[in-house]
């Protein structure tokens, strides 16, 4: 400490702290190691006060006489009396009065490293002080401790705050000091102490770390090290959000009642910050493997784990036995159960796809594995409602089974092959009979049942008219879609977005999600396609037109010119004010071009193609890619077309498909002997020709009657979901009659502009929740909360994902639970969700009203005002 402290310290006791405030007159410096002897003459002791100040040695002059300079001859004079060595026995000192009266003042570094920090009043500090100089001899570690410190400090603050500033934290809180400590430990060497802990070890503070550990924890060790605190941790952990017996090699590790709340709590934290997950999936791998964790898990249930979040291999175990459950129950699982716990994982730690995925966490695949299990949760139960078999009496009904019920088994076939393609990715076998089974219903039951039930159907009704009630056929898609906007009000503008092989259940995706959008309007059926169903059929029919035909060469007609180019349907929509673009170049426009581009037209058609460019040129394998890229994109084609001032748009497209992830096998080949001589074109799913004549194994028909053009061309398609050959790609065909092809999608979005009763109509919230309280006391560390939806999920309300925690009002004091509440049911009762919440090891007030705090873990925003709890604990919570 320099002679400038010492100085700057003087002057604030010569001019405050004294009589009225006005000044010490007398300062009495004890310098017991005569430190200072020889820097006393250096002081410049006149500026210490307006006045001035006199020093005075003892010794150099005779006791009696400097008692009479201060006391009589200079009595309002400011003196610095400086004594070197121990003060004399009390009986002997004629300056006895004097000294009990004068401010004291030392300037040994312990007191002046107390003064610095605001602690003057702590001089039983300097012993603490001393013992930890060599901490203190850095000006640079000094400057960041007086920002931490805070008047009436003791020894314990003094040295949580020292920890801090060796350990870089940005608070001195013990949680953050030891997620530091733990994220620099070596995981191939647990035993080896990281650099802060070396720091603690060479400034003296490292038996208080163990100390303070030891409260917080109750972790009592003869050589405590940061492994053995891991491995204490981690089972306490296990131990106290597990249900069923826990192992005793694991429960001779929990750490004991106090201790164990404030290591759930802690690990909670840890697991919760952002900055120390990657040191926390670490970790947790090399304690799992010390700990035995994968063994230990296999005489726990399901029910028994849903709470721990400790171990990746929990979460492995979990999914598995979720996986079981579902096979297990086949067609009478509870679907919405087992969507309840998987949505839960995926909220918590291992399976959020919000977090980063790493070696040790691979979140996004096991967030893909509960998508997954849901999936086929939801596909079982449905073929569980429908039963054994397919029924309808008509076509007509069959078509309103289908795009009503019957598309979502297409839906959740893909979702679920989706999700599991991700999962396979990582060479997983956790999906592999599900898959199987999944697979076995969809191709042996739903397709098989369906294309027999609508193949006798199409054959007896639907041919040669190729007409259902009240459902628009694909050919009139301009003249009842488009033209009646147009005539209705001469300054609307319609953009038709057609995307190729885009079909009814994806389209049904879509339709939800534009649904649950702000400002967006959206209705949603579907539209007969024509037969066969293949791309350049299904997009003529869609342009406006008087008359389609075909060529000799089967290339098709729209009013007799060609219709197979970009150009060329740009010149078909000139005489209705349209024109045609490509989806990439329209994605492309900044707003002002793209309104200026709208601006002359009243109609503008958009051409999508990625689900037929991708799966239809070689790369089948990619279809659920490709289905969810279209789906993503032609979301996005949708609001630019907003924003180049149009409020209406249509979806569609040319035609749909069938896709199975297992190739078909040969019981799914109708194979043609020999072709036939009038065929022009010869697919997989279709053939094309004249004067065909009838195939038993095919649905033969007139393409006249199935769209409405000038032709002698006839088709065969093949019954049900076979093929006629197996050449190149088997699994994505199209141009057959099965209604996952010919039933087109037809989307409508309207776009709500300003502040009226449109936009009120398309506003979007959350769900609404409240507290159902048995009682606002808790008597137990562990207590639990119920929460309910005020109201059901649905299109325009949306789910919530909440943060729930008790606070001392900013200051948590409870681990936190992250809950989704998602429910669509109509039973109140299943919108309750049971939450535990374990307190930290601490004094409550029993008179203090604490908080109960609900947050929105999307925008931080409280989810309903915090509600009041008052903390009692019993006292057996203690031990």
């Amino acid at each position: 400490m320099d002679l400038t402290h010492i100085h700057a310290h003087l002057t604030r006791l010569f001019n405050s702290g004294g009589h009225d405030h006005a000044g010490n007159r007398i300062v009495w410096w004890q310098d017991r190691d005569g430190e200072f002897s020889e820097e006393l003459d250096k002081l410049s002791l006149e500026s210490c006060h307006e006045d001035g100040v006199t020093p005075l040695r003892l010794g150099d002059e005779s006791t009696l006489a400097l008692k009479v300079r201060m006391l009589l001859e200079q009595p309002k004079a400011r003196f610095l009396i400086y004594e070197r060595g121990a003060p004399p026995d009390p009986a002997h000192d004629m300056l006895l009065d004097i000294r009990k009266w004068a401010a004291p003042f030392a300037a040994d570094k312990s007191t002046l490293i107390l003064r610095e920090l605001s602690l003057v009043d702590e001089l039983s500090l300097k012993s603490h002080v001393s013992d930890r100089a060599r901490f203190f001899a850095s000006r640079e570690r000094m400057d960041k401790l007086i920002r931490f410190i805070a008047p009436g400090d003791g020894a314990y603050q003094i040295d949580l705050k020292i920890m801090a500033v060796l350990a870089r934290a940005p608070q001195p809180q013990l949680s953050q000091i030891l997620r530091i400590l733990l994220a620099e430990l070596d995981p191939q060497n647990l035993a080896a102490d990281g650099k802060t802990l070396v720091e603690f070890q060479r400034y003296g503070v490292e038996q208080a770390f163990w100390d303070f550990i030891a409260q917080e924890f109750r972790y009592a060790d003869d050589g405590p090290n940061l492994r053995n605190l891991l491995l204490r941790l981690f089972a306490t952990d296990f131990a106290r959000h597990a249900t069923g017996r826990v192992p005793a090699s694991l429960m001779h590790l929990v750490l004991p009642n106090g201790g164990g709340s404030n290591a759930v709590v802690f690990m909670d934290a840890w697991r919760d910050s952002s900055s120390y997950q990657r040191s926390y999936d670490t970790l947790s791998a090399v304690i799992a493997d010390d700990l035995r964790i994968k063994s230990q898990l296999s005489g726990f249930a399901l029910a028994d784990l849903e709470m721990v979040h400790s171990f990746l291999d929990v979460e492995k175990r979990l999914a598995s036995l979720l996986v079981r459950e579902v096979l297990d129950a086949s067609e009478t699982v509870n679907a919405a159960r087992i969507t309840d716990i998987a949505r839960s994982r995926q909220n918590a730690y291992w399976a959020n796809a919000e977090k980063p995925s790493t070696e040790d966490a691979p979140r996004a695949a096991l967030n893909s594995v509960y998508d997954a299990i849901i999936h086929a949760g939801a596909f079982l139960a449905l073929k569980g409602e429908i039963g054994v078999h397919l029924r309808s009496n008509t076509a007509a009904e069959t078509w309103k089974l289908y795009t009503e019920r019957l598309y979502r088994f297409d839906q959740l076939y893909r979702l679920f092959g989706e999700a599991a393609d991700v999962t396979e990715g990582q060479n997983w076998d956790i999906l592999k009979d599900l898959r199987g089974h999944i697979e076995d219903v969809y191709g042996n039951w739903y397709l098989a049942e369906l294309g027999h039930l609508w193949t006798s159907q199409v054959e007896s009704e639907l041919l040669p008219a190729w007409r259902l009630p009240g459902v628009t056929n694909q050919y009139d898609f301009f003249a009842c879609e488009v033209q009646p906007v147009l005539d209705a009000d001469p300054g609307r503008r319609v953009v038709v977005i057609i995307s190729d092989a885009f079909r009814y259940e994806a389209a049904q995706e879509l339709f939800a999600a534009m649904r649950g959008t702000d400002r967006y309007q959206a209705t949603m059926e579907g539209m007969l396609g024509v037969l066969p169903s293949y791309t350049a059929l299904g997009m003529a029919s869609l342009l406006p037109h008087a008359k389609l035909a075909y060529s000799p060469d089967g290339s098709v007609q729209v009013d007799g010119k060609s219709s197979s180019s970009l150009e060329a349907r740009k010149k078909l929509l000139e005489p209705v004010e349209g024109i045609a673009v490509k989806a990439s170049d329209l994605m492309e426009m900044k707003k002002e071009d793209g309104k200026a581009f709208f601006k002359p037209y009243r109609v503008i058609y958009v051409y999508h193609d990625q689900i037929d460019l991708t799966a239809d040129k070689g790369n089948e394998e990619k279809t659920f890619i490709a289905v969810r890229t279209t789906i993503d994109e032609i979301s996005a084609l949708v609001r630019r077309a907003f924003t180049f001032n149009c409020n209406r748009a249509i979806v569609t497209a040319d035609h749909g498909f069938l896709f199975q992830s297992a190739p078909p096998g040969d019981s799914h080949k109708n194979a043609i002997q020999t072709r036939p001589d009038g065929a022009v074109i010869a697919k997989k799913r279709y053939l094309i020709g004249t004067s065909l004549g009838d195939n038993a194994g095919a649905i033969s028909g007139d393409i006249a009657a199935t769209t409405k053009a000038s032709t002698d061309m006839g088709f065969w398609v093949p019954k049900g979901i076979n093929r006629f050959h197996f050449v190149g790609g088997s699994r994505f065909v199209h141009g057959g009659a099965m209604p996952q092809e010919v039933c087109v999608p037809l989307l409508r979005v309207n776009y709500a502009r300003g502040e009226g009763r449109g936009r009120e109509k398309t506003r979007v919230t959350k769900v609404g929740l409240a507290a159902l309280f048995h009682s606002t006391r808790i008597t137990t560390s562990r207590h639990r909360f119920t929460i309910t939806q005020t109201e059901a999920a649905s299109d325009r309300v949306q789910p919530v994902m909440a943060r729930i925690a008790l606070y001392d009002g900013d200051q948590q004091i409870s681990n936190a639970e992250v809950i989704a509440f998602d429910s669509t049911a109509k039973d109140m009762n299943l919108w309750k969700k049971d939450v535990w919440l374990t307190l930290a090891n601490q004094s409550f007030d029993p008179h203090r009203k604490y908080q109960l705090i609900v947050r929105d873990t999307d925008d931080q925003l409280d989810l309903f005002p915090p509600h009041s709890v008052t903390i009692s604990l019993a006292f057996e919570n203690d031990f």
